[in-house]
């Protein structure tokens, strides 16, 4: 099985060196890359419950916040139109 590189933030790397020498402590010699996989194959085996786990830790922002949300139920009134202008009036410019 071939590797691709990935970046880690250095927070998570020092993450994951914490987390192997508490398994250390318990008899669990594994390498990072194991550790890794062995944490991606439970996320997978447990999938119900790290999706609530995502859930709970995203911040809720409120619908009403939302640009979307708001386009649709607080539409701006740009007058006269037409398709000359569609991709200034779209993408912000000309």
């Amino acid at each position: 099985m071939s590797s691709i590189p990935t970046r880690i933030p250095r927070r998570t790397k020092d993450r994951i060196e914490k987390m192997q020498s508490r398994l250390r402590l318990r008899d669990l010699k594994l390498s990072q890359q194991q550790l890794i996989d062995d944490a991606i194959e439970y996320a997978i085996t447990h999938e119900d419950d790290f999706i609530a786990h995502l859930s709970q830790s995203q911040p809720k922002t409120p619908i009403e916040d939302d640009t979307l949300w708001q386009l649709m139920h607080k539409p701006v009134d740009m007058g006269k139109t037409d398709a000359t202008r569609i991709d200034e009036y779209l993408y912000g410019g000309e």
